[in-house]
């Protein structure tokens, strides 16, 4: 795996958040990865770390594919009556 390469193919796709801190590439199996985008912000004189984004991606010698999340069940509708 190239760190280098994969990050400047999800670049390419996405834009790179407001006070970016770093990614994090994970294997999950094959050439499959899991990326993680940090970002850093001070709040109340402390540094803050979070996930900003996070992606599940197939990658492929010079393409990167970011694989989207299966929609979520619809939500019930809450007042619904029976008749």
């Amino acid at each position: 795996m190239n760190e280098l390469e994969i990050e400047s193919l999800l670049f390419k796709q996405v834009e790179k958040p407001k006070h970016f801190l770093m990614l994090k590439i994970t294997n999950v199996f094959q050439n499959r990865y899991r990326i993680n985008i940090y970002t850093e912000t001070e709040e109340d004189n402390l540094m803050k770390k979070k996930i900003a984004a996070s992606y599940f991606c197939h990658h492929h010698p010079g393409k990167l594919e970011i694989i989207p999340e299966r929609d979520k069940k619809p939500e019930k509708k809450k007042n619904s009556h029976i008749l």
